[in-house]
């Protein structure tokens, strides 16, 4: 599944690699040390801070790239 970027909206792969290691958004968070609102503005594809999409990506044990594929670095 490839990420797209729609009206502004980056669409990426957080939930589905959540759902892959059968975690619930609380779980992701607590495993990222972020807060659940965060994981779920991922998930709807908001803005989030990149060092927040780094904790996550490692903690499903994935590359940002992974996970956000068409997000530029900063």
């Amino acid at each position: 599944m490839k990420a797209k970027v729609i009206k502004g909206i980056v669409k990426n792969k957080v939930k589905d690699f959540r759902e892959a290691k059968a975690w619930g958004i609380t779980e992701l968070a607590k495993e990222a040390g972020i807060t659940y609102q965060t994981i779920s503005k991922m998930e709807k594809g908001l803005p989030t801070k990149r060092l927040s999409q780094l904790k996550v990506a490692k903690a499903l044990g994935k590359s940002h790239e992974d996970i956000f594929p068409n997000n530029p670095k900063s």
